[in-house]
């Protein structure tokens, strides 16, 4: 796997473009909202946050988190959309991007115990990568999708 220099950055007026024409392969469409549609979903929920994806000065990625302090300590910290444009896939983007994501999450909540999101159930190659960076599958559902739990290593409690 190549080392990129990910680097998690605010969407801004510089690299919008470069976010709302990222798009999937065809056959991952139906699984993954467009760019343009996270990017405005922030504009009416102060608690969605879309951040780009980026190797360099190269947007290579959308992603957004979404912070709910109402809800239970463990149900706190999503990851509701992640996605690495399709000419930038299988080079080790989507693992390191995730991974900056999670650290980008728990730097700014030290007390975050575990970080979620769902999966489309019929999207076997997003669970299967969720799972290579440490995601679990857990029994919830989400608007019809599987939930999955990445537990921070900080928070898990020794028996």
């Amino acid at each position: 796997m190549e080392k990129h220099s990910i680097e998690i950055k605010p969407i801004t007026q510089e690299n919008i473009r470069a976010c709302a024409k990222l798009e999937v392969s065809e056959d991952q469409k139906q699984f993954v909202a467009r760019n343009l549609a996270t990017i405005a979903w922030a504009y009416v929920d102060p608690q969605f946050t879309p951040y780009a994806i980026c190797d360099g000065d190269t947007v290579v990625g959308v992603a957004a988190v979404e912070y709910i302090p109402d809800n239970e300590d463990y149900d706190q910290h999503w990851v509701p959309r992640f996605m690495i444009g399709e000419q930038f896939q299988g080079r080790g983007y989507g693992k390191q991007g995730m991974q900056k994501i999670i650290e980008m999450i728990t730097s700014q909540h030290p007390n975050c115990q575990r970080v979620r999101l769902s999966v489309v159930p019929e999207n076997q190659d997003a669970i299967t990568f969720y799972k290579n960076i440490g995601f679990m599958e857990t029994d919830e559902q989400l608007e019809g999708e599987n939930v999955m739990d990445y537990y921070i290593k900080s928070h898990i409690v020794k028996a």
